[in-house]
C-alpha cells in the first residue's frame, strides 16, 4: 500500500498550488493543474514561469537533518517488468542521535511528458512533496541509528507492483527519510533526494525505434598570450591541468571507454600546453630547434607546431611566467592522453576556429582573419595525425545571421536551443549553413539537492530529455556535456546503454535533411557585453602582413609568422574580448616588435653619383643589425631612361654589413632620381624604412673634347720627336769634332 504524507507538507502544496494559480491569472499563461489531493501527497511537475536567466539554476539544499544521497539506480529507467533498486548513503547533518531511521522510495504519479514542464520541474522546491512514498513492507531500509556526522549505506528494492506508472513520460523519482530525534512528533520526511525517472514501454514506440543522442565535449580555454609571446598565467593553467576544466575534460573522455563522443576542439589548446611543456619561451628569431621535443614527439611529426616551438630552448620569458618542472611533467602528460582520447576510432572531431577567435567580430570587421583560422585549426589537427571537420561554438550559445553568413561554407554552427526565438528541430538550415541546436534542458541536469550536473543527476535529464523526444518523435538530442568542476563518472555513460537509446557522433546524430529557419529567429548575442572594435583588426592585419616579411628574409626561421598569428588570435579571441583595451594594446606591443626588427635590416645609399659616360658602377651599404643572419636583396627603381642591374642575393651574418655593387647605363644627358630598397628574395620590399634615395647626374663628354684631347697627345709626341732628333744630332756633332780634333 502506499503511505500518505504528513498534513503539514499537503498543506505547504495547496498554499504553493494557489500561489501558483494567481500567477497564471496574472502572467497569462495556462499551466497544467496540480493532481487532485485525497489523502495523498500531490505531485507537482512544474512551477511557474521564470525568467531565462533563472533557468538553469536548481533549487538549493534546505536544513536537513539526515541528507540522503542516491549514488546508483539499476536500472536508471522504468522497466517494462522487473524491479528497481536504489543504492545510496545516509549521513546525520544534525547536532543530536537520530534512530529507527527508514529510508522508503517515492514516485510520482503523473508523468511528465513535454521538455518546457520537464524544465519547470528542474525547479520545484526541494520541500515541495513531488510524489508518493512508498511504504510496502519490504520495500524500505531501516538504519538503527546515526550519531552527529555519522553515515550509513542503504538499498531500496521497489517491485514493478509498486511503481507508479500511468502512461509514458518522465516521473518524479526518489527517495524519503524518516527517523525519531527523540523529540517526539509526527514522523514526517527529514531528508529527501530525487532525480527524474523516464517510462517509455515498448508499446509507445515503433519495433527497434531509438533515441539517436551525440555528446559534445568541448576542449577550449581562455587563450591570450603577452605582449613578448608568453603564455600568460601559467600556474591558472596548471591548475587547470592538474585538477581543473581541462584534467575534469580526460577524466570524462577516460570514463566513456570507448562509446562514441564528439569532441569540439581549438586546436591552440593543445600548443599552449605544449609550450607550457617545453618552459613558455618567449617569442624570439632564432632558428628551430631540430632536437626532440620534452614530449617525445619530434618536430617533423606536427606540422602544426607553433612558433614557440621553434623559440631556442633556452628563450624563456619575463618573470612569473616560466612554468614549474611540475607544470612541465602535468602538460607533457596531459599532451599524451588528450592525443590518445581524440585518436579514437569511436569519436569525431570538430575545429574550432584557432585561438577560439570571436567569430562575431572578426566576421564584422577581418573576414580574411576568420577564414585563416578555420583553415589553421583543420591544418593543426592534420599535423597531429586528426581527421576533422569545422565547426563554430559560440560560448554564450546565441548568434546573427550576418555571422554565419560570413562563416565558410562547410562550417557548421552548433547554438543552444534557446538561441532561437521558437521551437526548432535539432538540425536547421540558414544562409546555406547547416545550423544544430543543442539541448540547454538536458545540459542542465537534474532538480536538485544535489549538484545537478553530477553524473547521476545529468545522466537522469539526458534520458529524460530522451525518452520525451522519443514518444513525441523529435529527433535527434544534442548535449553539451560539462566540462569545469564536475566530474563525470563511468557509471554515467554505462547507465545510457538503455533499449530506446542510440549514443553516437553528432555527424552520425545530426545527418538528416536540414528544416529551413527563418533568419528572424535567431537571437543574437547581447549588445552590453564588451566587444573588439576595429582598431584591433587594423594593427593586426599590419601585424602579420609584416611578419610574413620579417620571416621571408629570416636565414633559418620558417615560422615566425605562425607563432605571430598564434599571438594574434590570441588577443582577438573570445577570451580576450572581455577586455578589448588590453587585448588592442598587447596587439600593439606585438606590432611594434615586428617593425622594430624589419627597420634593423638598413640600406644606405651614396649622396650622389655622377656618371662620365654611357654606363658606371657604384655600390650601396647593407647592415643587419638583428642577433640572426638575414637573406636580402638590393632593387633599384627609377625611371624608365635609366637602367640599373645588380643587386645580387646577400646574406648578411648577425650585425654584418657589406657592400653591394650596382651598374648603371643611360642614354639621357641629365638627373635621375633613383630609390634603392631591400627586398626578400621573391622580390617584396621589406617597407619604407629599408629604402633610400638619391640622385644621379649623366653628363655625356661631347667629340670635340675627344679631338682636342687626341691633338693634344699628337703635339706631345711631336715635341718629344723632334727633342730626341735634336739630341741625336748633338751627339753626332760633338763625336765628329772630337775625331778631327785628335
Amino acid at each position: 500500500m502506499l503511505r500518505p504524507t504528513s498534513l503539514p507538507h499537503a498543506l505547504a502544496v495547496v498554499t504553493a498550488a494557489a500561489t501558483t494559480a494567481l500567477l497564471v491569472v496574472l502572467v497569462g499563461p495556462l499551466l497544467p493543474s496540480a493532481a487532485a489531493r485525497s489523502g495523498t501527497a500531490a505531485t507537482v511537475p512544474f512551477t511557474s514561469p521564470v525568467t531565462s536567466a533563472a533557468a538553469g539554476k536548481a533549487p538549493r539544499d534546505p536544513e536537513q537533518p539526515l541528507v540522503p544521497r542516491i549514488r546508483s539506480i539499476t536500472p536508471d529507467y522504468v522497466p517494462d517488468h522487473g524491479p528497481i533498486v536504489i543504492r545510496g548513503t545516509v549521513t546525520n547533518a544534525s547536532d543530536q542521535r537520530w534512530t529507527a531511521i527508514n529510508v522508503h522510495g517515492f514516485m510520482g504519479s503523473t508523468p511528465i511528458t513535454t521538455a518546457t514542464v520537464l524544465a519547470q520541474a528542474a525547479r520545484v522546491p526541494l520541500d515541495a512533496d513531488v510524489g508518493h512514498r512508498i511504504a510496502v513492507p519490504g520495500t524500505f531500509a531501516s538504519i538503527h541509528s546515526l550519531a552527529p556526522g555519522q553515515s550509513a549505506h542503504f538499498k531500496v528494492r521497489l517491485p514493478h507492483a509498486t511503481l507508479t506508472t500511468t502512461a509514458p513520460g518522465v516521473y518524479w523519482f526518489g527517495v524519503h527519510v524518516l527517523g525519531d530525534n527523540g523529540q517526539g512528533g509526527v514522523r514526517v520526511a527529514v531528508g529527501r533526494d530525487r532525480t527524474f525517472l523516464a517510462y517509455v514501454p515498448k508499446s509507445a514506440v515503433a519495433d527497434g525505434a531509438q533515441e539517436d543522442t551525440a555528446l559534445v565535449v568541448p576542449i577550449r580555454s581562455g587563450v591570450v598570450r603577452g605582449p613578448e609571446g608568453t603564455v600568460i598565467d601559467p600556474a591558472e593553467w596548471a591548475r587547470s591541468l592538474r585538477s581543473g576544466a581541462l584534467h575534469h575534460t580526460l577524466a570524462l573522455g577516460r570514463a566513456a571507454r570507448g562509446r562514441p563522443l564528439t569532441w569540439v576542439v581549438d586546436p591552440a589548446v593543445r600548443d599552449v600546453v605544449r609550450r607550457l611543456a617545453r618552459g613558455n619561451p618567449a617569442r624570439t628569431l632564432t632558428a628551430p630547434t631540430t632536437r626532440p621535443t620534452q614530449g617525445g614527439e619530434s618536430p617533423s611529426s606536427s606540422a602544426g607546431a607553433s612558433a614557440s616551438d621553434s623559440a631556442a630552448a633556452s628563450a624563456t620569458g619575463p618573470a612569473g611566467t616560466v612554468p614549474t618542472p611540475a607544470t612541465k611533467r602535468v602538460s607533457q602528460r596531459w599532451l599524451r592522453e588528450v592525443h590518445g582520447l581524440l585518436a579514437a576510432d569511436t569519436d569525431e572531431v570538430l575545429g574550432l576556429p584557432y585561438g577560439d577567435l570571436a567569430v562575431e567580430s572578426a566576421a564584422r570587421y577581418d573576414p580574411p582573419l576568420l577564414r585563416h583560422a578555420v583553415g589553421r585549426s583543420a591544418r593543426a589537427l592534420r599535423g597531429w595525425g586528426l581527421v576533422s571537420s569545422p565547426v563554430f561554438v559560440p560560448p554564450d550559445g546565441r548568434t546573427s545571421a550576418d555571422t554565419i553568413a560570413a562563416l565558410p561554407r562547410d562550417v557548421d554552427t552548433l547554438l543552444d536551443d534557446t538561441g532561437v526565438a521558437d521551437d526548432a528541430t535539432t538540425v536547421n538550415g540558414v544562409a546555406g549553413h547547416r545550423v544544430l541546436l543543442a539541448s540547454t534542458g538536458a545540459a542542465q541536469g537534474g532538480p536538485g539537492p544535489v549538484d545537478p550536473r553530477s553524473s547521476l543527476a545529468l545522466r537522469q535529464r539526458i534520458l529524460a530529455e530522451a525518452a520525451l523526444r522519443l514518444i513525441d518523435d523529435q529527433r535527434p538530442l544534442v548535449v553539451e556535456l560539462p566540462t569545469g568542476t564536475h566530474r563525470i563518472r563511468p557509471s554515467f555513460f554505462s547507465g545510457l546503454e538503455v533499449p530506446w537509446l542510440r549514443l553516437t557522433t553528432l555527424d552520425g546524430a545530426t545527418a538528416v535533411t536540414p528544416t529551413p529557419l527563418d533568419t528572424d529567429h535567431l537571437r543574437e548575442p547581447p549588445t552590453d557585453v564588451p566587444q573588439l572594435g576595429p582598431r584591433l583588426y587594423r594593427t593586426a592585419e599590419e601585424l602579420l602582413e609584416n611578419g610574413q616579411t620579417l620571416q621571408s628574409v629570416l636565414t633559418d626561421n620558417h615560422v615566425l609568422s605562425r607563432g605571430l598569428f598564434e599571438e594574434v588570435v590570441g588577443n582577438a579571441s573570445y577570451a580576450a574580448s572581455r577586455e578589448p583595451f588590453l587585448a588592442l594594446e598587447r596587439t600593439r606591443i606585438i606590432a611594434t616588435w615586428v617593425r622594430d626588427n624589419l627597420a634593423g635590416i638598413d640600406l644606405a645609399a651614396p649622396e650622389s653619383v655622377t656618371l662620365a659616360s654611357a654606363s658606371g658602377r657604384f655600390s650601396a651599404i647593407v647592415s643587419n643589425a638583428l642577433d640572426v643572419p638575414v637573406t636580402v636583396k638590393v632593387q633599384a627603381v627609377s625611371d624608365p631612361q635609366l637602367r640599373i642591374t645588380g643587386g645580387e642575393t646577400v646574406r648578411l651574418p648577425p650585425h654584418g654589413r657589406t657592400s653591394v655593387l650596382l651598374n648603371a647605363s643611360t642614354d639621357q644627358r641629365g638627373v635621375h632620381t633613383v630609390t634603392l630598397e631591400l627586398t626578400n628574395r621573391a622580390g617584396q620590399p621589406l617597407g619604407p624604412q629599408a629604402q633610400d634615395s638619391f640622385p644621379m647626374r649623366a653628363e655625356q663628354v661631347s667629340r670635340l673634347i675627344w679631338v682636342i684631347i687626341g691633338a693634344g697627345v699628337a703635339l706631345l709626341f711631336a715635341a718629344i720627336f723632334v727633342r730626341l732628333t735634336r739630341r741625336i744630332l748633338r751627339a753626332r756633332a760633338r763625336r765628329r769634332t772630337g775625331s778631327i780634333t785628335t
